[in-house]
């Protein structure tokens, strides 16, 4: 899973390495940030979207995704993406990968 920023029509969010996590293990886990979509294009689902892709590909590489939630609210929307609060006070949350085994 590539840094830097990803974009999606007109939101768009940074992909970093996390300062939080043991410099060893950066491989494995992406802190997000700079989370935006312009007040004009909200509610039309593109930073869903946006973060339903970026959750798509940590699930792919098997990383771990960290976020700061600013507000109640916004931690209510990350929730809807598997992330869990591990700290309030700022709220951080974090969404391990998702693995999923085919049998055939």
């Amino acid at each position: 899973m590539k840094r830097g920023t990803a974009q999606l029509g007109h939101a768009s969010i940074h992909i970093g390495y996390s300062g939080i996590v043991e410099p060893n293990q950066r491989g494995f886990a992406r802190e997000l940030t700079e989370f935006y979509v312009p007040e004009e294009h909200r509610g039309k689902g593109e930073g869903s979207a946006l973060l339903q892709d970026v959750c798509n590909q940590a699930d792919q590489h098997k990383i771990l995704l960290i976020i700061i939630a600013d507000t109640d609210r916004l931690a209510a929307f990350y929730a809807r993406f598997g992330f869990k609060p591990i700290q309030v006070n700022p709220i951080l949350m974090i969404r391990p990968p998702l693995i999923v085994e085919i049998l055939h």
